[in-house]
């Protein structure tokens, strides 16, 4: 589960929501807060704290333990997503709800400093979206790149409302079957796009940027109406925690103005 305490300590806040990545846990969360008014349970992949929290005791506390087996827990595991109740468990993205179909998509690329303290992106200037821990910051190197996925629509005040709505997880490219997936809550994925050849090597620089070193699966997601927007109306940071151990690769180098407006870097092209 996961409370946002990191919320909860800087602004002294009550809880309104317990996310939790099981399941399994739906019901005895759901009685356990049966007497609590104004806390709402939601089924999130995006309990980014607990699962630091849990790598961090697999790397430092359970092999100190008596009988404890790595490669049981790394087949465990699976290699997959973490917060996957089924690691063997082969899902089939549905069709991408009207709602939240744009009608452009690109894939593009910020420094990583527009997130740290001193950058231009914050909660007052991305809408109705949201910005997750960026996970050892210290790590990542000061010239690496995030990369992202921007949808431009007419509808997009719309369309971020109701992505706003869906517990977004992360974006993926399945390389192998060509297809950019959108996933959100516990289990659902959403296709949003195939890819063609020249979709599928930007789509790769995609996965490659997310699990750079230091990375730790980050990546984001924007919505706006067109080019020229001066803010978006929904601007995702994101974990995909099932690539937040990958090494190697992350940076692009480029130039870019700092901001939203003529933010994009690498030579964005846009796709229906």
């Amino acid at each position: 589960m996961s409370t946002h305490s990191n919320r909860i300590t800087s602004n002294n806040q009550s809880v309104k929501s317990i996310k939790f990545f099981r399941g399994a846990m739906f019901n005895m969360i759901s009685i356990a807060l049966n007497d609590l008014d104004g806390i709402v349970a939601k089924p999130s992949r995006s309990t980014y704290q607990l699962y630091d929290w849990l790598n961090e005791r697999e790397e430092n506390v359970y092999p100190s333990m008596k009988g404890y087996d790595r490669s049981l827990s790394l087949a465990a595991s699976g290699g997959g997503d973490p917060t996957s109740d089924n690691q063997l468990e082969i899902r089939t993205p549905v069709k991408l709800p009207d709602a939240l179909r744009g009608e452009k998509y690109a894939f593009v690329s910020l420094p990583i400093g527009e997130f740290l303290e001193g950058g231009s992106i914050g909660a007052d200037n991305i809408g109705v979206g949201e910005l997750c821990p960026i996970p050892n910051s210290e790590s990542i190197a000061s010239d690496a790149y995030v990369f992202g996925v921007v949808i431009l629509s007419q509808r997009s005040a719309a369309l971020a409302s109701w992505l706003a709505g869906t517990e977004l997880s992360h974006m993926r490219c399945d390389l192998r079957r060509r297809t950019l997936i959108m996933e959100s809550d516990i289990n659902t994925q959403f296709l949003v796009a195939k890819l063609d050849d020249e979709q599928k090597v930007e789509g790769l620089a995609f996965e490659e940027g997310k699990a750079g070193e230091g990375m730790g699966g980050l990546h984001f997601v924007c919505v706006q109406k067109d080019d020229d927007a001066e803010v978006p109306d929904g601007f995702w940071l994101l974990r995909d925690l099932a690539v937040a151990k990958g090494k190697g690769g992350g940076k692009r180098r480029g130039e870019g103005e700092k901001g939203f407006k003529n933010r994009w870097v690498g030579g964005k092209k846009l796709y229906d």
